[in-house]
């Protein structure tokens, strides 16, 4: 399986790579900035992303996760942020993201979210839940 991480601080990102490795991907792509991020996930035709929101560059990770899911609607995005706010949250969903994780949550509640978006399902992390 494939994975991409789009997180710009690099000890984060270091740390979902690890965790989706543990989880069992053999191939994770890490992208610390929002250009190019489009075109290598769908390159790469991952099987899940973690997607930050505020990204340096051009775009937001929202906009990118549109621009991907209008081209190829199979790919898995799930958004990984600090932002709690509705809006973020509605837009993530209104746009095709199959998941929405505070980087609040346990690491036993982002495996969970891995695992149900592979399966196909959708994802709202317990923080969200409790707003």
């Amino acid at each position: 399986m494939k994975a991409v991480v789009v997180e710009d601080f690099k000890l984060i990102a270091t740390i979902w790579e690890t965790l989706l490795k543990d989880l069992g991907f053999e191939e994770v792509h890490v992208f610390h900035h929002a250009d190019g991020v489009k075109e290598g996930i769908l390159d790469i035709k991952p099987d899940i992303v973690f997607m930050d929101v505020n990204l340096p560059g051009s775009r937001s990770g929202l906009d990118i996760t549109e621009e991907v899911i209008k081209v190829n609607s199979d790919i898995k995005i799930m958004m990984l942020t600090i932002h709690t706010d509705p809006s973020y949250i509605q837009r993530a969903f209104a746009i095709g993201a199959k998941g929405f994780v505070t980087k609040n949550s346990p690491i036993s509640e982002i495996k969970d979210a891995v695992q149900a978006i592979i399966e196909g399902k959708t994802y709202m992390c317990k923080e969200i839940g409790e707003i």
